[in-house]
C-alpha cells in the first residue's frame, strides 16, 4: 500500500499525540487523543483497527495495576462508590482514567512507530539533516521491543513443539527456562544487530558523496492536510474542557 504521508509527517504526528497525552489532564481531552491515536493507521482497514484494540491486552495488567493503586490510596473528590470493605473516591477514578489513557496513547503511538523500517526513518530524518548514526539508533530502538517479543514467542512455541509446556512445570523450573530464553533472545538480537551493521556497510552507510536511496519520499498535499487536521483537533482539545463542564 502506498504511503499517504511522508515518513517525517507520520513520525511527528505520533510524537505530537504522545506529547499531548503527557501534557493534557482532563479525561475528556485524553479520550479524544486516544481516539486520534487509535485511528492513526485507518487506511489499513477496520480489521487492523480491531487488532490495535486487541493489542491493548498486552498492557491490561498494567492498567489494572494503576486502577488498583489509585482506588486503594487516592482520596478526595467525594465518595463515588461505597462498598462494605472499601470506599472508592471520585479522585481515584479520575486519576486512574488519566494515567490509563496516557499509557494507552503512548503504547499505540509506539506500536505505529515500530512498524517503520530503517529506510523510512532515514527518509524522514534526512529532511532535517539528522546524522545517519542517530537515525539507525532511533529506528533500531523503535523495533527492539517488538523483535524481542516476537523472538520470545517463537522460542516458547518451539518448546511446546518439543513437549515442554511452561504451564505444567514448577515455579523454579519456569525461572530457569525464562532465564535461558532471555539469554538466547539477547544473543540472537546481538547477532541480528551485527548482520544489520554489515548490511548497512555494504550499502555504503556514511560513505562520502551524495547519498542515494531506492525509495524516495516527497512531501505532498496530504502532509499539509494532516497539519490542518492536527491544528483543528488541537483547537477542539483546548475548547473541550469548557464544553464538558
Amino acid at each position: 500500500m502506498k504511503r499517504l504521508l511522508h515518513p517525517l509527517s507520520y513520525i511527528l504526528l505520533c510524537v505530537a499525540y504522545s506529547s499531548l497525552a503527557v501534557a493534557l489532564t482532563h479525561p475528556g481531552q485524553l479520550l479524544w487523543v486516544f481516539i486520534l491515536a487509535l485511528i492513526l493507521d485507518f487506511r489499513e482497514g477496520f480489521r487492523a483497527l480491531g487488532q490495535r484494540l486487541l493489542g491493548l491486552r498486552k498492557i491490561l495488567w498494567l492498567l489494572l495495576s494503576v486502577l488498583i493503586i489509585q482506588v486503594l490510596f487516592r482520596r478526595g473528590g467525594g465518595i463515588a462508590l461505597a462498598l462494605p470493605i472499601l470506599k472508592i473516591h471520585g479522585a481515584a477514578l479520575v486519576y486512574s482514567a488519566q494515567i490509563s489513557l496516557r499509557i494507552i496513547v503512548i503504547y499505540l503511538c509506539a506500536a505505529s512507530l515500530s512498524k517503520l523500517d530503517f529506510s523510512l526513518y532515514r527518509s524522514a530524518f534526512s529532511r532535517i539533516r539528522l546524522p545517519e548514526e542517530l537515525t539507525f539508533m532511533i529506528s533500531y530502538m523503535a523495533q527492539l521491543i517488538p523483535r524481542l517479543n516476537a523472538r520470545f514467542k517463537e522460542q516458547t512455541r518451539e518448546l511446546r513443539e518439543r513437549g515442554l509446556s511452561l504451564r505444567k512445570i514448577g515455579f523454579r523450573q519456569k525461572l530457569t527456562v525464562y532465564k535461558i530464553l532471555a539469554l538466547a533472545t539477547i544473543a540472537d538480537l546481538i547477532l541480528q544487530s551485527g548482520r544489520q551493521s554489515i548490511a548497512l556497510e555494504l550499502r555504503g552507510f556514511r560513505s562520502a558523496g551524495k547519498p542515494s536511496s531506492l525509495h524516495r519520499h516527497l512531501f505532498h498535499l496530504q502532509d499539509l492536510e494532516i497539519l490542518l487536521w492536527f491544528s483543528v483537533n488541537l483547537l477542539v482539545l483546548i475548547k473541550l474542557p469548557g464544553i464538558l463542564v
